[in-house]
């Protein structure tokens, strides 16, 4: 057979095609130039009109059942987003039943109200909504609407507060020493643009203009004032995470992207020590990463958590097409002293496999578009599109780049200056030892490489998915502490509303209904994740004692619908407004807020899964089976959706890649041979992760898609230098030594520029994505072991380029 009848077309065809791309780019090198700058004003401008968005809608679709039942919910009984401010006065007497402190808090309940953006309602001690009857009368009144003139009356009046459940773990701590103040927002992260800007005048693209953050910083300015410096603030909730989360992304996308961009540069410096060397391919990546905003405004798209990652991401894999660029023209240009002609050879030898390489790493990305997860099907389809821009950019601005200068050297370069362009000798020495040990020990490596797989099938099994809103944040982040300490305090940080529904008007006041709400409430409170829980039976169950004398064993609920109405009437005309939290007007609706630890998403998984099974097995129940809803009830959905992304994005990349190996290499048997080490890396990062015991959630379910799209990228590189080098040489081992020379110091520098680039993000307030860029970072790192060893000892074994041949006779 002859050797050339074993080519493959395609790979020919295109490297012919991207030798006419660099001929015609270098020669007309104005018109790129002008091409590349209309296309990057263009980006400019539609990248100025995106704006920022970390709220429950960056995740969920308007259409999702599950977003839909909360945007019903938030239509019936309004936002339930919070700022929960606990609250402490140590080395006072009496602490927070001071006299003085808790006028204090009087003022700041009244401060806060007036003064802060988007507020619906403030409760506290000082005005907490309190049930008392006076005979045939109710009293419906501010808990110290006639504020105490004595330390001895305060004190008396706690002990009142103590007996009513409702306060109890809400306002004030069983112990007495913490109080709160609740913050009840009428708006929410999700509401249109134009109803969350405080100021119309003023930009929306300026965040401490729109909600959350404008309340958040209006509360944190208050607490800080000297009037209230003896009393320590702890404070959470909705209104900080999410505010928080907005800072942390704008901050973090730049402090990480230019993080990521010094790195990258003195990492090309060293190892190439031209000023082209590290400013062309940094110039690719940073005109990338504007295409990609560019792109985002044209969709109309916002910019959520999973864009502080693209920065980092798209510099530490964009940038790898030009080094590979600028490696072969280096070693070109100084083989031939001919700008032009080194240009040329380079891309035919480099672009096919870029171009391969770049699709490949698309797949990896644009697999995570099946996501129900709108961020991350964001995330997937906008990092591809950066991907491709940077290749792209390499095959044809890098071109122009490197057409400027001297066509030819000034003097002929030694040998050591040409020695020196290939890498060195300590490089070539190290490349040469890595063949010579594959060809020596090709069965050894294979045999470990078995092992170490079977180990990581193993912990792979052991896998589990798991996500938890508070362990985004790094341990040493202080809203991470201070809700965890709010919630050893008194808890409830995360909530969970379930809504009661009942076909008849006044239904739920019927004694059936609510003895059923009732006994809903205690089957939560039986888990060890919910503190608390609050529905209308609780407003009733008071309303009864307050008729019978505030006698305490008449806090139970009313026997019959007449009285409940009869109370209902009675409470709201004496200006009771409690009840609208939990009750619709026309009484067929309740809301039961549990309000719970901020724990894994498993465990509200679990508590969800055994009172839905609690609920459908109340036969005759009077009203049908609760359905979950409220921010909450979001988490618990995103666990599900993890699940079914991690599954099916990975089998689609890893299917469609395997298919496009096959189709580059015009060979079955070679594309899935050349899959093997590439699925290597990915199980053993999945492997240890199961083993160490860390949850995958929905940032580190990307890690399989990217790290396989981009693992691949070496092999296409090696493999498809090796097969040229095999049909030259026409013997496996003789082919191995020149393939690596050639391109193992660029698969070596473009490895280490990825480890840096993603493990910059190990300095983010993120944990979870401090956790991605080290896992990716080792996967890569994997991955390039496996090529160097695991690849040559595959194809020295399996021979899959065809039977070997003499090159004179054949």
């Amino acid at each position: 057979m002859k050797a050339q009848t074993r080519r493959n077309g395609l790979v020919d065809w295109l490297s012919a095609l991207f030798e006419r791309i660099a001929g015609w780019s270098y020669d007309h090198r104005l018109i790129v130039l002008f091409l590349c700058l209309a296309v990057l004003g263009g980006s400019l401008f539609f990248a100025a009109q995106v704006r920022q968005d970390n709220s429950f809608e960056a995740y969920f679709d308007r259409s999702d059942p599950a977003y839909g039942a909360f945007l019903q919910f938030r239509e019936d009984f309004g936002s339930d987003e919070i700022s929960y401010i606990l609250y402490e006065a140590p080395g006072i007497e009496h602490g927070v039943w001071n006299l003085e402190v808790m006028k204090k808090i009087r003022d700041l309940t009244e401060a806060l109200e007036d003064q802060v953006p988007f507020v619906d309602k403030v409760t506290s001690l000082a005005n907490a909504e309190f049930i008392e009857g006076d005979e045939d009368e109710l009293l419906v009144y501010d808990a110290l609407e006639d504020f105490p003139e004595t330390q001895e009356d305060l004190l008396a009046f706690s002990d009142r507060v103590m007996s009513k459940p409702f306060f109890v773990d809400a306002l004030v701590s069983e112990d007495r020493k913490y109080a709160a103040i609740i913050i009840d927002m009428e708006k929410s992260s999700v509401d249109p643009l134009d109803e969350i800007i405080l100021d119309p005048g003023k930009s929306s693209s300026d965040l401490d203009n729109l909600y959350p953050q404008a309340a958040n910083n209006k509360i944190e300015e208050i607490l800080a004032r000297p009037e209230y410096s003896a009393i320590t603030f702890h404070h959470t909730g909705d209104v900080p995470l999410n505010a928080f989360y907005n800072k942390t992304t704008i901050k973090e996308s730049l402090n990480l992207g230019l993080l990521s961009f010094g790195m990258i540069a003195l990492v090309l410096g060293l190892f190439f020590r031209r000023f082209m060397g590290v400013i062309g391919p940094l110039s690719i990546v940073a005109l990338s990463v504007v295409l990609v905003q560019g792109f985002m405004g044209v969709m109309g798209w916002r910019q959520d958590l999973m864009f502080i990652m693209l920065p980092a991401i798209l510099t530490a894999v964009g940038v790898a097409d030009a080094v590979h660029v600028f490696a072969e023209f280096r070693t070109f240009f100084a083989e031939y002293n001919d700008r032009r002609q080194a240009v040329v050879r380079t891309l035919y030898l480099v672009g096919t496999p870029c171009l391969f390489t770049s699709l490949t790493t698309v797949v990896g990305f644009a697999s995570m578009s099946i996501s129900p997860i709108k961020a991350i099907r964001h995330f997937a389809l906008y990092s591809a599109v950066g991907v491709g821009s940077a290749f792209l950019l390499s095959v044809t601005l890098f071109v122009v780049l490197l057409s400027f200068g001297k066509r030819r050297p000034v003097k002929e370069l030694t040998r050591a200056q040409k020695a020196s362009a290939k890498g060195g000798a300590v490089f070539r020495a190290g490349l040469d030892a890595v063949s010579s040990f594959n060809i020596r020990w090709k069965y050894l490596v294979v045999a470990a490489s078995v092992i170490i797989l079977a180990i990581s099938a193993m912990g792979a099994a052991r896998l589990t998915v798991d996500s938890s809103f508070l362990n985004e944040f790094g341990k040493n982040v202080k809203i991470r502490r201070v809700t965890e300490f709010a919630d050893n305090v008194m808890g409830g940080s995360a909530s969970f509303s379930y809504i009661f529904e009942s076909e008849d008007y006044n239904g739920i006041l019927e004694p059936e209904a609510l003895a059923e709400i009732e006994a809903f409430q205690r089957k939560a409170e039986s888990h060890d994740v919910v503190i608390k829980s609050n529905s209308i039976a609780d407003i009733l169950k008071d309303l009864n004692r307050a008729f019978h004398e505030n006698r305490e064993e008449y806090y139970i609920l009313p026997d019959s619908m007449e009285l409940g109405s009869q109370y209902m009437l009675l409470y709201e005309s004496s200006g009771g407004d409690e009840s609208h939290d939990y009750i619709s007007s026309d009484y067929q609706r309740a809301n039961v807020e549990l309000r719970c630890k901020m724990v894994e998403t498993s465990r509200y998984q679990a508590l969800v899964n055994d009172l839905e099974e609690y609920s459908l097995a109340r036969t005759g129940s009077p009203v049908p089976p609760p359905v979950y809803t409220g921010m909450g009830s979001l988490w618990v959905k995103l666990l599900d959706y993890i699940v079914q992304s991690q599954i099916q994005g990975f089998a689609l990349a890893f299917t469609m890649i395997a298919v496009m190996m096959c189709l580059v290499f015009g060979s079955v048997r070679t594309g899935l041979l050349a899959m093997i080490p590439n699925l290597t890396p990915v199980l053993v990062t999945l492997g240890y992760m199961g083993w160490a015991g860390i949850h995958l959630d929905y940032v580190k379910l990307l890690i399989a898609c990217v790290a396989i799209g981009i693992a691949v990228d070496d092999t296409v590189h090696l493999i498809t230098r090796y097969r040229h080098e095999f049909f030259t040489h026409g013997c496996y081992e003789k082919a191995l030594l020149p393939s690596m020379r050639e391109v193992g110091r660029a698969l070596f520098i473009t490895t280490v520029v990825l480890v840096c680039g993603f493990m910059v993000m190990a300095f983010s307030e993120m944990a979870s994505l401090a956790a991605f860029g080290i896992l990716v970072a080792a996967t890569v790192l994997t991955a390039l072991l496996a090529d160097f060893f695991l690849l040559p000892a595959l194809v020295l074994l399996f021979k899959p380029f065809g039977p070997e041949f003499d090159p004179e006779q054949d």
